[in-house]
This record gives C-alpha cells, sequence and structure tokens, in this order.
C-alpha cells in the first residue's frame, strides 16, 4: 500500500510541477514548487529500496504541510475544488497546494510510524526555509517579479524587520514541526499497543513441589 501511495504522490507532485513550468515564469523560483521538488526526491528513493530517515521524512511534511495551510489561509479558506475549472495553473496549484500536502501528512501518520525523529529534530527543520528566504531576498532585483512573496521586501521594510520575518517564520515551522511529532507518536500508540497485547502471553503458573509436600493434611473430621 506504502509502494502505490508514493507512487501516487511523484506522479501527482511531478504533474503539478509540469503545469506551473508551462504556465509561470521562472517556477523554481517558489516554496511550493521546491517543497514539492524534494517531495519527489524523498518518494523516489524511498520507491528504488533507500532506508528511511525519520528526520529527512519530516522535514519533508512540514514543509508540504506549511505549504497547504498556507496556501489555504492565504485564499481565505476559499473551497479549492474551484480550482478544478480547466484551467492547467490552477490545475498545478490545486496538485501542488492541496493534494500533495494532504498526501504527506497521510503518509507521515500511516507508515513509518515505528522511525520516529528526535525531538531536537524540529529545530533543524528550518534550516531550508531560512535558506529560501535568504535565496527570496538576494535572488530579488533578478527575478522576472521583483519579490514573489510579499513579506520579504527588503527596501521597504528594511534589514532589521526582514530578518525578523524571516525569524518568525522559523519560529512557526519549528513549532509545527513538534505539532507533526506529537501527531506522530499519536498515531503509532495505537498499533504499538496493539502488538504488544497480540505478543503478550500470560506467565505459566509456578508450583513449589517442596512447598507442596511440606503440607499438612487437614485432621480427620470426628
Amino acid at each position: 500500500m506504502r509502494v502505490i501511495w508514493r507512487l501516487l504522490m511523484v506522479l501527482a507532485a511531478s504533474a503539478g510541477i509540469v503545469c506551473l513550468a508551462f504556465t509561470i515564469g521562472r517556477p523554481w523560483a517558489y516554496f511550493t514548487v521546491q517543497s514539492n521538488t524534494i517531495l519527489v526526491v524523498y518518494c523516489g528513493l524511498r520507491l528504488c529500496g533507500a532506508g528511511r530517515s525519520p528526520t529527512f521524512k519530516g522535514a519533508v511534511t512540514l514543509y508540504l504541510v506549511v505549504t497547504g495551510i498556507t496556501n489555504f489561509v492565504s485564499r481565505g479558506g476559499a473551497n479549492p475544488l474551484v480550482l478544478l475549472d480547466g484551467d492547467v495553473r490552477h490545475l498545478g496549484n490545486f496538485l501542488l497546494h492541496y493534494v500533495t500536502p494532504v498526501m504527506a501528512l497521510a503518509d507521515w501518520l500511516a507508515f513509518d510510524r515505528a522511525a520516529r525523529p528526535r525531538w531536537s529534530a524540529p529545530f533543524a527543520w528550518p534550516a531550508f526555509p531560512v535558506a529560501y528566504g535568504v535565496f527570496v531576498v538576494t535572488a530579488a532585483p533578478v527575478m522576472l517579479k521583483r519579490y514573489i512573496y510579499p513579506v520579504l521586501p527588503l527596501e521597504r521594510l528594511g534589514p532589521a524587520v526582514v530578518v525578523l520575518v524571516v525569524l518568525a517564520v522559523a519560529a512557526i515551522f519549528v513549532v509545527m514541526g513538534y505539532v507533526l511529532i506529537v501527531l506522530h507518536r499519536l498515531a503509532a500508540g495505537p498499533v504499538e499497543r496493539s502488538k504488544a497485547a497480540a505478543q503478550w502471553q500470560p506467565p505459566e503458573p509456578q508450583h513449589d513441589p517442596v512447598a507442596w509436600g511440606s503440607r499438612s493434611l487437614p485432621p480427620p473430621s470426628s
């Protein structure tokens, strides 16, 4: 089941990336496309037999979940199904902002539940988003659209405010990372308990022959 699920994730992410590649300028500059590309790489490695890494998987899941939540909030909670109107760009947005995040979260909760990331892992997971923020600020002058995300205009906000914004985003990723870890462990709990119950065997009764033989018989009744 997990092989089929991850193959479907690769297909959904790849199709979404192709849709945006033909409809927007410089799609690789967007965090959505980059995070979904990481998803394709991760699932591809797993499908090829690579060992599971809970830290890597947690990071990939976090990036996709934050991508989906951010898009949902930015659209005011609008029904995502309206994107299925036949427009190629809308289809790409639907696949990358809704389908793959939900599938990645489901994979996180359903599979590899015995492989737990360390509690310190969420502090490392924002490394890529922070690096992406630096990329957006430094590459803005040569981009077709100067700032692809309006929260990072360096000239208007100034360096200090931009740094604070990046740190705030990193903090959000850390908090969301811990939410994912808690959900992962809660999902693994029932499975571990059922396995423990299946493996449990009642202890065999122990008899002490010496103690049994030394017992005195009750006196005969008169």
